[in-house]
């Protein structure tokens, strides 16, 4: 998770100085893949976990990372590119802080204010 962690902070502390489009980061453990759009909206393109690493809670553990991490900057978290069925089962049952993602046509969203 810790390399996830990096990603992620990475991802947050640069983000005024990436251009809109995708931003992909690789690790020993999978990609995330950013999608900026706009600013109130922190968008998740892509997450994958290489199998090795699957059933590890990691996915859950990045998504409250997300959360916790870009309530104070974002309004919305979405995660827009939902192929795998497992993700998409996840997400449709996901709860944390009391809230839940709903499926849009942009993709799954989480407010964050």
């Amino acid at each position: 998770m810790e390399k996830f962690i990096e990603i992620i902070d990475t991802y947050l502390l640069n983000y005024s100085t990436y251009k809109k489009g995708k931003v992909v980061f690789e690790c020993d453990y999978g990609e995330l893949i950013f999608n900026k759009r706009d600013n109130d909206t922190l968008t998740l393109f892509g997450i994958y976990i290489r199998p090795e690493y699957r059933q590890q809670r990691l996915c859950e553990n990045i998504l409250h990372y997300l959360i916790d991490k870009s309530e104070n900057e974002f309004n919305y978290l979405c995660v827009q590119d939902v192929l795998s069925k497992i993700l998409y089962e996840y997400l449709l049952r996901f709860n944390y802080k009391g809230k839940k993602f709903n499926n849009t046509k942009k993709g799954f969203i989480y407010k964050l204010k």
